[in-house]
C-alpha cells in the first residue's frame, strides 16, 4: 500500500460564480455588524460599509425606512434589504446569487 493510497481526496473551494453588491450599515460596537464584516473579509467579498454613528443622516433616512423600528445592522445585498440579519441569513441571501461565504 502507498500513500497515495491511504491520503483522503484533495476538495476544493467552491468558487465563487459571481460577485454582487454588498452594503452593510452599522456600528463599530455592534458585536453583529463586525462578525459579518470579519466573515465578508475572510471570504474575500468585497463591501461597502457605514457606521452610522458617523452618519447620522444615513441613520436618520434607515430610521425612516423602517418606521422608526431601525436595528442594525442593515445588510443591503444586490437589491434586498436585511434588518438586524444573522450571518445564516446574510449567507442564504448570498448563495441564492451565487455567492459563497
Amino acid at each position: 500500500m502507498t500513500i497515495r493510497e491511504i491520503s483522503p481526496p484533495r476538495t476544493r473551494a467552491m468558487p465563487r460564480t459571481r460577485t454582487v453588491p454588498v452594503a452593510i450599515y452599522g456600528n463599530r460596537w455592534c458585536g453583529i455588524s463586525q462578525l459579518i464584516r470579519r466573515a465578508l473579509e475572510r471570504a474575500g467579498i468585497a463591501y461597502d460599509y457605514v457606521d452610522l454613528d458617523d452618519h447620522p443622516v444615513v441613520r436618520a433616512r434607515l430610521d425612516a425606512l423602517t418606521g422608526g423600528r431601525l436595528r442594525t445592522p442593515v445588510v443591503h445585498i444586490d437589491g434586498e434589504w436585511l434588518m438586524e440579519p444573522s450571518l445564516r441569513q446574510v449567507q442564504a441571501v448570498l448563495a441564492r446569487r451565487g455567492v459563497w461565504l
